[in-house]
Formats: C-alpha cells, sequence, structure tokens
C-alpha cells in the first residue's frame, strides 16, 4: 500500500544562509549610510573597508547560490505518520475519514524531493525541494474542514493511488479536472483515457452493486 509522509512544520525561527548572507550586506551598507550621512566624517579607509566588505557579501552570495545549486532544502519541521488512500476511506495518522462524511476533496501534489525551486529567485540555500510542500484538504459534511502537508519522493507517486482516486470521483467526492491534475493527465488523449477509464470503472462498480 502507498503511504504519503506527514509534514508538521516547525515554529522555531532558523538563520537560512540568505538571511545571514543579505544581513550582513545590509549592515555594511548600513554603516556607510550612517557614516557619510550623520557622522559628517570624510572618506577614508574604512569607507573604502566597508565598501570591500559589501562586495565580498555580494562574491559569497554567488558562490552560495552555485554551492548549493545540487543540494536539497532542509525539512525545518519533522516527518510525523502516514496518509494513505483505501477503497471506502482515507488514513492520516490515527485519524480515519470515511468517504461518505467527506463533501469534496483537494489535492496539491506538485512538489517532489529533488525537484528545481531556487535557482532564479534570491534564494541563497538549497535549490533542490525536500517535497513536502503538498497537501490534501477535506471538506466534510459536518461543514469542517481538515487541511494536511505530506511529502512526495516522486513526481508521480499518486499514480500510485490511481484506482483509489477513480473510486473517489465516482462518488462524486472529487472533481474531474482536480483528478486528471492530480494524475498529471494533461492533453486531449491523456483525458481522453481518462473519463473511458473512469466510465468503465463505474460500470463495474454498478455490475457489482446490482
Amino acid at each position: 500500500m502507498q503511504k504519503f509522509s506527514i509534514y508538521i512544520k516547525s515554529n522555531k525561527f532558523y538563520w537560512t544562509a540568505e538571511i545571514k548572507t543579505y544581513s550582513f550586506i545590509l549592515f555594511c551598507c548600513a554603516l556607510m549610510l550612517v557614516k557619510q550621512k550623520f557622522l559628517n566624517i570624510e572618506e577614508n579607509y574604512i569607507d573604502k573597508l566597508f565598501g570591500w566588505f559589501a562586495v565580498c557579501g555580494f562574491i559569497f552570495a554567488l558562490i552560495l547560490k552555485l554551492y548549493n545549486l545540487n543540494k536539497i532544502e532542509p525539512l525545518r519541521g519533522k516527518l510525523e505518520g502516514f496518509i494513505s488512500f483505501e477503497k471506502e476511506s482515507i488514513t492520516v495518522g490515527k485519524e480515519i475519514y470515511q468517504i461518505e462524511t467527506i463533501r469534496n476533496i483537494k489535492i496539491s501534489n506538485d512538489d517532489y524531493i529533488g525537484k528545481l525551486v531556487n535557482f532564479t529567485k534570491g534564494n541563497l540555500g538549497p535549490a533542490l525541494s525536500n517535497g513536502i510542500n503538498n497537501s490534501i484538504i477535506f471538506f466534510l459534511e459536518s461543514n469542517q474542514s481538515r487541511k494536511y502537508q505530506f511529502e512526495l519522493i516522486h513526481s508521480d507517486d499518486f499514480q500510485k493511488v490511481r484506482h483509489e482516486l477513480i473510486n473517489y470521483h465516482i462518488y462524486g467526492k472529487i472533481e474531474f479536472d482536480e483528478l486528471a491534475n492530480v494524475l498529471g493527465e494533461k492533453s486531449r488523449s491523456e483525458t481522453a483515457e481518462l473519463k473511458l477509464e473512469i466510465e468503465n470503472k463505474a460500470k463495474s462498480l454498478t455490475a457489482v452493486l446490482s
């Protein structure tokens, strides 16, 4: 049975690589500004020293960016428990959600371990994702909702629960566009095949029930 690890984010403050680097650069620039604008001291070797510090900070940032291109982001939290999908229910940790108690399901599963996420941004930390930026939301018949964050190891891991998700769609718990997106069915031919698969599955379930 395919399981997905539940991610619980930490509330701790972390000094990331970019916070440290940018703080140092801003500190040097602030010292130069204060000295020139408020202390009225003429330019001397101290100004040049601060300038060199700032330049070194930018060079260090570039080196750090290149160094972290093949590194994976730290979790900054913990993985605890699993999400598993069964035919008639979804288990999250110790909580079991029966399908009949769920009105709608929303799933975001675009992230996975090793995905390049921090290349063009100003992020100086690891460029590869840790795979925890995924979520599932249950909108319950009781008008309550539950949201959980989870880890994906591979981009296509949800194909391993394809049959269960199709069942949920047949039961009216997940919309077709949502299902197609979660399963990565993008082209017209893929969505057409998915519709046919759903029709055949629905006929099979009807035959069993009758």
